[in-house]
C-alpha cells in the first residue's frame, strides 16, 4: 500500500474540485462550513484528509485537492501533532520507554533525601 496518491486518484480529485481548493472548515484554518476560495491554478497539493499514518488509505475518498496555504496549516496544526501522539501511544502500548538521565532525588537516583532534610546514599 503506497503512501502517495496514484495519478488516476490525483486526476479524479482535481476534476472533482473544479480547480478550486477543497479545504473546508476549522481543520484548514477557516470558519466552520466555509470553503477556501483559492484557485488551484497557482499550485495544488493533494492532502490525506484522514492522516495516512493512521488510516493507510490513499484512495479518492481520502484525497483532497487543496491550496498550499491550507495544506500547510492542516499539516502543522493537526497532522504532525496527531502523528506524534499516535507514535507515543504505540510506544506506550508496546512498553517502549525513553531512557534518559536519572533525575536527582528520584527512585532511580543513588541519593535519598530523608525527612529531616539530610541526604544519604541509598
Amino acid at each position: 500500500m503506497s503512501r502517495y496518491f496514484s495519478k488516476p486518484v490525483k486526476r479524479e480529485a482535481l476534476a472533482r474540485s473544479g480547480l478550486r481548493c477543497e479545504a473546508v472548515g476549522q481543520l484548514y484554518g477557516l470558519p466552520d462550513g466555509k470553503r477556501c476560495e483559492a484557485n488551484l491554478g497557482l499550485g495544488v497539493e493533494f492532502d490525506h484528509f484522514d492522516l495516512w499514518a493512521n488510516s493507510r488509505d490513499s484512495s479518492i475518498d481520502n484525497c483532497r485537492a487543496v491550496c498550499v496555504r491550507c495544506h500547510k496549516f492542516k499539516s502543522t496544526t493537526h497532522d504532525t501533532p496527531k502523528a506524534a501522539k499516535t507514535v507515543r501511544q504505540q510506544d506506550k502500548h508496546r512498553g517502549i520507554r525513553a531512557e534518559g538521565p536519572v533525575m536527582p532525588g528520584s527512585r532511580k537516583s543513588r541519593w535519598k533525601r530523608k525527612m529531616d532534610g539530610s541526604v544519604v546514599e541509598r
